[in-house]
């Protein structure tokens, strides 16, 4: 059989979508506030052939879905991330590259950049991200693919495919995780995109790092007890190994000091995909995350394309409280509910917070081989009250983006921007919703012509 005949993350909308399109004055239910005037791209893999062997959801090609909103109208535009590989492939008519789950000792793995993970925007320059490789810079109008990024060669390492933007300074601040040495390399970028940084940092293991945490004064490292171990890869055939004997330590580096000044606080094993947010209180360093109790990754006796038990296993919300003054660490769970791709509003990135926003669980019976959220909840971190809108059951949700009603407003004057799938229709809809009241009549829902199959991240960008 092929694989997309018995693999979950090639079927329902995880299966691909291979169809390029434009599509102007979409359909919309309610009205489109005319505050909102930009564009939400969203990225996420796409395989555009049938995978060879097993197959990998990080795998799949990057494909670009872009909704733009002005005048109270919408379009849609959606186009692949056409990296070098996926060009070859083209040519061939088939795929050419093996994925996570082939990894081999006897073969040096080679991969493609698919920029399938994250699209962002900054200094004029839009970046489809993947964390193994370097940037794909596309057009921000048309989506077309201009090639890889290597800010003007100074850039010799991956990218991360969630860096951050301070909204105070206009910097870039992302790193580079690797499974040999240098394990991690920290780099930053001033507000004209020019790198004008880059640290090694030092690490005690090789762990998959995905994302980091900054707050006005520090950057926050987290290194997992998931271990990448080439005799794992010979006996397993997983590259990674969940040694919770390690614990988790999180690493609090001053932003103007280097790997000399890294502070490393010790806390139960766990691992942690995306940070909420990260903010200084006094002698304290809070940092909210989405925390799994563990993470078996791409082990070969799990499920297919996963190694995951996306119930049991659920990450939630949780937050830790640093002592900087006498190294102790507070972690709090914050919620019971399975949850993940946490956002704020990003004027807040690196300062307190109040408010939160997150795919999560809905209350049906979840299949526990895939992590399809079908709820978004909005945590009030200062009450410790949350609300709920639910989709219903199969009708998974993406990423929730926070968009502030105009420059100046409230932090939760805005709206929470949301892709979810219609399974009783095969289609998907851009729902906008009252930041204030996420559980009510949504103020708008846009329709799409197509399907877009479940993602991972993606950004607001306002229209110049």
């Amino acid at each position: 059989m092929r694989e997309s005949e018995l693999n979950p993350f090639l079927q329902g909308n995880f299966a691909p979508w291979r169809l390029e399109g434009t599509a102007d004055d979409l359909q919309v239910s309610g009205e489109i506030p005319l505050e909102l005037n930009g564009t939400f791209y969203r990225n996420g893999p796409n395989p555009a052939y049938e995978p060879i062997g097993r197959y990998h959801w990080f795998d799949g090609d990057g494909m670009i879905h872009a909704i733009t909103l002005g005048d109270g109208r919408a379009s849609y535009r959606n186009r692949w991330v056409r990296s070098a590989g996926m060009l070859e492939e083209r040519k061939a008519g088939k795929a050419l590259y093996k994925g996570l789950l082939e990894m081999s000792v006897t073969e040096a793995p080679v991969f493609k950049n698919t920029g399938n993970t994250n699209i962002v925007s900054h200094a004029g320059k839009l970046l489809a991200l993947m964390e193994a490789a370097l940037p794909t810079q596309l057009r921000h109008c048309t989506l077309e693919t201009l090639g890889e990024f290597d800010f003007e060669g100074k850039l010799t390492t991956a990218m991360t495919a969630h860096p951050k933007i301070d909204p105070e300074s206009g910097e870039l601040l992302f790193f580079a995780s690797s499974p040999v040495p240098p394990y991690l390399v920290y780099h930053v970028a001033n507000r004209d995109g020019e790198l004008v940084r880059s640290e090694p940092i030092d690490l005690e293991w090789p762990s998959m790092i995905h994302d980091f945490a900054i707050t006005k004064d520090y950057v926050v490292f987290i290194l997992c007890p998931l271990v990448f171990s080439f005799e794992a890869l010979a006996t397993t055939g997983s590259a990674f190994v969940w040694e919770p004997q390690r614990g988790t330590r999180l690493g609090v580096m001053p932003r103007n000091g280097g790997n000399g000044d890294v502070r490393w606080f010790e806390t139960d094993a766990c691992y942690i995909f995306h940070p909420m947010n990260a903010y200084s209180e006094g002698r304290h360093v809070v940092l909210d995350v989405a925390r799994f109790p563990r993470l078996l990754l791409m082990a070969r006796d799990q499920a297919p394309g996963s190694g995951q038990d996306f119930i049991d296993d659920a990450p939630k919300l949780h937050r830790f409280r640093l002592d900087l003054r006498d190294g102790n660490v507070k972690s709090e769970p914050q919620d019971d509910r399975r949850c993940e791709f946490p956002r704020i509003d990003e004027r807040l990135l690196g300062r307190k917070h109040r408010f939160g926003y997150v795919a999560s669980g809905g209350s049906e019976t979840a299949r526990r081989d895939v992590p399809e959220l079908t709820a978004v909840t909005k945590y009030d971190l200062e009450t410790g009250k949350p609300t709920v809108r639910e989709f219903g059951a199969g009708n998974g949700v993406g990423e929730p983006l926070f968009v502030p009603r105009y420059g100046q407003a409230e932090e939760d004057d805005g709206y929470v921007l949301v892709l979810a799938y219609d399974r009783a229709k095969n289609s998907s809809d851009f729902y906008i919703l009252d930041a204030r009241n996420i559980a009510a009549q949504p103020i708008a829902v846009v329709h799409i012509p197509n399907r877009v199959p479940y993602g991972f991240h993606g950004n607001w960008v306002t229209a110049s």
